[in-house]
């Protein structure tokens, strides 16, 4: 079973962004369509980015959403802390006590997932809608390096 960092919620926001930034005054149902995405959840991504101020959304006929600030001023750190909540590897980074310490008075994990969590942090922080907005798009699996997950 295959398991990813990134939720598809997170996923379809940063591609979203993306898609806004291409297509000024685009609305919900061209980026689902765009994109494949289902619509009612782009609906509802679109809406946690416009409460975060990343778009403006204007109603109507002559309505559509656009970038509301600076994209490089958008980091994958952002968005992904925008639509799903603070980014920690485990959940004992935010409690006083992790589950094992409770029940055995230890935890041999936590300094690791706090080095990973702080890393990956960092990563996610060094890279900004505007810097993918930039990138060549990729339309085959063979034009990208290889994965190091072979599924």
């Amino acid at each position: 079973m295959l398991r990813t960092l990134l939720k598809r919620e997170e996923s379809y926001a940063i591609h979203a962004l993306i898609n806004i930034i291409e297509n000024p005054g685009t609305n919900a149902a061209e980026i689902a369509e765009r994109l494949s995405m289902p619509p009612a959840f782009v609906a509802k991504v679109l809406r946690k980015l416009v409460k975060a101020n990343y778009i403006d959304s204007k109603m109507g006929r002559s309505g559509g959403v656009n970038i509301a600030v600076d994209p490089k001023t958008i980091s994958l750190l952002n968005v992904i802390e925008t639509i799903s909540g603070p980014f920690v590897m485990d959940t004992c980074q935010v409690k006083k006590q992790c589950a094992t310490q409770e029940r055995k008075g230890h935890c041999r994990l936590k300094r690791a997932w706090l080095e990973a969590s702080l890393d990956i942090r960092k990563s996610l922080e060094s890279v900004c809608i505007a810097d993918l907005s930039d990138q060549p798009k990729h339309q085959y699996r063979n034009e990208l390096p290889p994965s190091p997950v072979q599924n």
